[in-house]
C-alpha cells in the first residue's frame, strides 16, 4: 500500500509539471507570435514607406524637370511644377501631401528646387504608434543655357601700324629703302605712293616689307586676332556662342565686318584686314574721335548672356598713339570715350602693340617721342579691369591674345 502511495504522489507531481510546461509553451508561443506579427507589420510598413518615398521622389523629379523645360514660361514655372507633381500621384497620395514648395531661378540659368512632405498612412496604427509616418524629400533641376557673346574687334588701321613689328625688322626696312628717291631710309609709316625704280622699291613700305620677309605691326595683329578667334572657338563645345565683328580705326571709325556667328568667315576676314588706304593723310591715327564714332553706333552693352541679350565685348587693338598732323594734338588715346563705353555696359579689352622706338626718324622725334611714356597708362585706363594686355614682341603679342581669350572665357564660364 505504501508503494502505491509513493507512485501516486509521483504521478501527481508529474501532472503538475506537465501543466506548468504547457503554460510556459503557450506563453512563449503568444510572445513569439506577437513578435512575428510586429516584425511582419513593420516590414510591410517599411516597404510601404520605401515605395511611397520613391513615388513622391519620382513625382518631384518629374516636376522639377517640367518646370525648367523650354516650353515653360518663367512666370509659369511654379505652377507647372506643382501640377506635374500632383498629376504623378494617385488620389490618396495627393491627399497625404502636407507641403509643397518651389524655388525658381530664371535668366541664362534656369533652375527649380522643390521640397515636399507627406504623411504615409500606417497599416496598423495601434501597433505602429500612430496613424501615419512622415515622408520628406527634395528635387532640383538646373540648366545653363548657351552663353552668347558679341566680340567686336576694333583694329587700328592707321599708318603707324605699318611699322616693323620689332627692331630687327625696323633696321632691315631702313636698309631696303636707302635707294628710295621719295622715302630714303624710311621705316616709319611710309604709305605715300612711290615710283618702282628697282627691285627694292615698292609702292608702299608694306609691299617692300612683305616682299622681303619683314613682319609689320599689323601683320602680327592679324595673326594674333585669329588666335583669339581660334581660342574662343575651342570653347564652343562648352556652350560658348560668339559672334565677331570688325571695325577699322584710323582717321575715322569704319565698320568692316558686321557681327557674324560664322567663325571661319570672321577669321578669314581678319586675315585680309588692310590698313586705311590713301597714304598718311587718310591713314592718320585719330583714335579718340574714332572710338567716339564707334560708340555712337552702339546700343547698350548690358546683357545677361542669353541669345536675345548677349554680353558684349569691345576689343581694341592698337599701338595707342594718335596723330593727324595739325588736325588733332599728337598723343595717347583719350579716356572719355572709353569710359563711356564701359558705363554703357560694354567690357573693353585693350591689347597694346609695342610702339617700336624709331629714334633718329624725324617724325618719331617730333611727334611721338615727347608723349611716348604716356601711351601705356592711357591704354590701361581705357581697358576694363583685368582686360589690359601689353606685348613687346611678336611672340608676346600672340601670348597676350591667348591670355585675352582665356580671360574672356573664364568670365563667361558656364555652370556645369
Amino acid at each position: 500500500m505504501r508503494s502505491f502511495g509513493v507512485k501516486w504522489q509521483k504521478w501527481i507531481e508529474w501532472g503538475a509539471r506537465l501543466k506548468g510546461e504547457r503554460g510556459t509553451i503557450a506563453l512563449s508561443f503568444a510572445l513569439s507570435a506577437t513578435a512575428l506579427l510586429l516584425v511582419g507589420v513593420g516590414s510591410i510598413q517599411l516597404a510601404m514607406i520605401s515605395s511611397g518615398k520613391a513615388k513622391y521622389q519620382s513625382a518631384a523629379d518629374t516636376a522639377a524637370l517640367a518646370a525648367i523645360a523650354p516650353t515653360t514660361a518663367d512666370e509659369d514655372m511654379e505652377d507647372v511644377a506643382e501640377k506635374t507633381f500632383m498629376a504623378n500621384l494617385n488620389a490618396s497620395e495627393r491627399n497625404a501631401v502636407t507641403s509643397f514648395d518651389v524655388t525658381t531661378e530664371t535668366g541664362r540659368v534656369r533652375s527649380a528646387y522643390i521640397t515636399y512632405s507627406a504623411n504615409q498612412a500606417t497599416v496598423a496604427p495601434g501597433l505602429m504608434g500612430g496613424s501615419s509616418t512622415p515622408i520628406t524629400g527634395s528635387a532640383r533641376a538646373r540648366k545653363a543655357d548657351y552663353r552668347y557673346v558679341d566680340i567686336d574687334l576694333w583694329l587700328d588701321g592707321s599708318a603707324s601700324m605699318g611699322v616693323a613689328a620689332d627692331e630687327a625688322g625696323r633696321d632691315k626696312l631702313r636698309l631696303l629703302s636707302k635707294n628710295d628717291p621719295e622715302h630714303k631710309n624710311c621705316a616709319f609709316a611710309c604709305h605715300f605712293p612711290t615710283k618702282l625704280v628697282n627691285s627694292n622699291i615698292y609702292a608702299t613700305s608694306e609691299q617692300r616689307a612683305h616682299a622681303n620677309g619683314v613682319k609689320l605691326r599689323h601683320d602680327i595683329m592679324k595673326e594674333s586676332v585669329q588666335i583669339l578667334i581660334d581660342e574662343l572657338h575651342d570653347a564652343y563645345p562648352r556652350g560658348l556662342r560668339a559672334r565677331y565683328g570688325v571695325a577699322r580705326m584710323a582717321r575715322s571709325w569704319e565698320r568692316q565686318l558686321a557681327l557674324t556667328s560664322d567663325m571661319q568667315a570672321a577669321r578669314d576676314f581678319v586675315g585680309t584686314f588692310k590698313l586705311a588706304p590713301g597714304g598718311n593723310s587718310a591713314a592718320a591715327s585719330r583714335l579718340t574721335p574714332a572710338i567716339q564714332t564707334g560708340r555712337n553706333t552702339l546700343t547698350s552693352g548690358a546683357g545677361d548672356g542669353s541669345q536675345a541679350r548677349p554680353e558684349k565685348f569691345i576689343v581694341i587693338v592698337t599701338d595707342g598713339m594718335q596723330f593727324d598732323w595739325n588736325a588733332i594734338s599728337p598723343g595717347p588715346i583719350g579716356s572719355t570715350a572709353c569710359q563711356d563705353l564701359k558705363s554703357r555696359g560694354f567690357r573693353v579689352g585693350v591689347v597694346q602693340l609695342k610702339y617700336v622706338r624709331l629714334d633718329g626718324d624725324g617724325a618719331f622725334n617730333t611727334w611721338v617721342k615727347p608723349v611716348y611714356d604716356q601711351i601705356t597708362p592711357a591704354l590701361q585706363a581705357c581697358a576694363s579691369a583685368g582686360y589690359y594686355f601689353h606685348a613687346d614682341n611678336p611672340d608676346e603679342v600672340r601670348a597676350a591674345f591667348r591670355q585675352l581669350a582665356k580671360t574672356l572665357e573664364e568670365s563667361l564660364r558656364l555652370t556645369e
